[in-house]
């Protein structure tokens, strides 16, 4: 699980944070402990987006095309087996209390 910050410095009123992970329930499980430290400091989510991850058409293709070479077997089941990165992008906001 990964957490990137933007704008990094941390001194706009406003910033967006992004969740990356395999699962859903991680990056909300992230989000939400998250969004109660910062909500102590004066900070609410104002806006959320998920978007799944997905793999490329190009491993797809090269596992295609290296399965006479045992490696593409392997290949897809790597692509079968496991799931790719999606990302929850919250925007937080700082309100005066």
């Amino acid at each position: 699980m990964t957490i990137d910050t933007w704008p990094p410095d941390g001194s706009s009123p406003i910033f967006v944070r992004g969740y990356h992970g395999r699962t859903y329930e991680a990056m909300i499980a992230a989000f939400h402990d998250d969004a109660v430290l910062l909500l102590q400091q004066g900070y609410e989510p104002a806006c959320q987006h998920y978007v799944e991850g997905k793999w490329g058409f190009g491993l797809g293709v090269l596992a295609t095309l290296t399965i006479p070479l045992i490696v593409g077997a392997l290949v897809w089941i790597q692509i079968l087996a496991s799931r790719p990165l999606g990302t929850l992008t919250v925007t937080y906001v700082h309100r005066a209390g």
